[in-house]
């Protein structure tokens, strides 16, 4: 990623989501963070007569679309500086179409920035663990939109998955009217495998408490290969396809959680960086790489500090691109695990259940549908003790 957070829409991506706003006539269209202008040009393909507003914080970009596009007025800003209406020449609730591809910063939180979450009906800024440029973004553009204007805009995974930024999901749901969504494939933007969702709304207070939403699957050439309806009451949790279709293939989910058979979940204290250092035996994600059920025999240590895995304990791999889900038994000694690692404990009769379930097809399953991140995929500790088995 570059310092200003920049990932570039490719053109099948950009058609895919002009093709889901569903005003066919717009007359003012807006994008923030306009960037190469793949979005610009699909939006022109489709809308012929449009007055077309574009900004971005690069001056390369500006100047270059400039000279493609003479007729089209761009402004060089930043998408996060406050009264972006007057520095636009726009009024406040004048927009029809918004469409955006944000960056993805870390943001200090302010009054400014406090009044743009705010005045966007996405709550308090306070209320979020931590901030990002994407949220701001949508922020601004909910506020330059007119009441019944839509939004498209590409979100990474956590806003859409992670426990973190249930409240942000629930701002939406309760303040503006959400259209879709739109599951992208995996590394779809150059230099990074960052997991997106394309989300649209409509800037319209909805009375009824509950309706369905389609969230769609697309492929890697921006076709669609599959849809789903939920109720957006059921959203607040998890917004992404895949989570929800494999919970409707689910007829049933017998047995009982981990949480409920008071199964003891820990994760790893220091960083394999650490434990190098250290100089002691521990386990990292690649320790469980290459198989899913081996057994580990280690030395037996003492260990003043960090979490240690013993005889009898499941070491699971918490976090990672390719290798989340994978585990181990400790069958001798104990060992020292990374900060990427779980450490599950319980009775042996129950790890039995446990280890049966996890290498299922329906433990795969559940991984990869409760695996969320915007690069490497997590799997969180509350997700796990909901994770059921059968103890029949």
């Amino acid at each position: 990623m570059n310092e200003l957070g920049q990932y570039y829409t490719e053109s099948n991506f950009s058609n895919l989501l002009i093709s889901f706003i569903s005003n066919n006539n717009p007359e003012k269209v807006l994008e923030l963070g306009v960037g190469k202008g793949s979005l610009l040009k699909a939006a022109l393909q489709r809308w012929n007569d449009i007055d077309f507003i574009g900004a971005d914080v690069d001056d390369d970009n500006i100047s270059m679309l400039s000279n493609e596009f003479p007729n089209i007025k761009f402004y060089l800003l930043n998408g996060l500086s406050s009264k972006l209406d007057s520095k636009l020449n726009l009024e406040i609730n004048s927009i029809d179409v918004a469409i955006c591809n944000p960056p993805y910063l870390y943001i200090d939180k302010n009054k400014e920035v406090n009044s743009i979450v705010y005045n966007a009906g996405l709550g308090k800024s306070v209320n979020y663990k931590r901030l990002t440029s994407d949220i701001v973004f949508m922020a601004q553009n909910l506020i330059l939109l007119k009441s019944g204007g839509e939004l498209g805009i590409i979100l990474p995974d956590g806003l859409i998955t992670s426990h973190e930024f249930e409240f942000f999901r629930k701002q939406i749901l309760n303040n503006h009217l959400l259209l879709g969504i739109i599951e992208l494939p995996d590394r779809i933007f150059k230099k990074t495998e960052a997991k997106t969702f394309i989300l649209l709304i409509k800037k319209e207070n909805i009375s009824k408490k509950s309706y369905r939403v389609p969230l769609i699957k697309a492929d890697k050439d921006g076709l669609i290969l599959d849809k789903i309806f939920i109720t957006s009451d059921n959203l607040i949790r998890r917004m992404d396809y895949t989570y929800h279709k494999w919970e409707k293939g689910i007829s049933s989910l017998s047995g009982k959680s981990l949480g409920e058979l008071n199964v003891k979940i820990q994760r790893g204290k220091y960083t394999k960086k650490e434990l190098t250092v250290m100089n002691v035996d521990f386990i990292h994600t690649s320790d469980l790489y290459s198989n899913t059920s081996s057994e580990l025999i280690f030395r037996k240590n003492k260990y003043e500090n960090g979490v240690i895995a013993k005889e009898g304990d499941i070491v699971l791999s918490r976090v990672g691109k390719r290798c989340i889900g994978t585990f181990s038994v400790i069958k001798k000694g104990n060992v020292l695990i990374s900060d990427c690692i779980y450490r599950i404990q319980t009775t042996e009769v129950i790890r039995k259940k446990i280890i049966d379930a996890l290498n299922s097809d329906y433990g795969k399953k559940w991984m990869k549908a409760h695996s969320h991140g915007v690069c490497a995929k997590v799997i969180s500790k509350t997700d796990l003790l909901n994770f059921r088995i059968d103890i029949s």
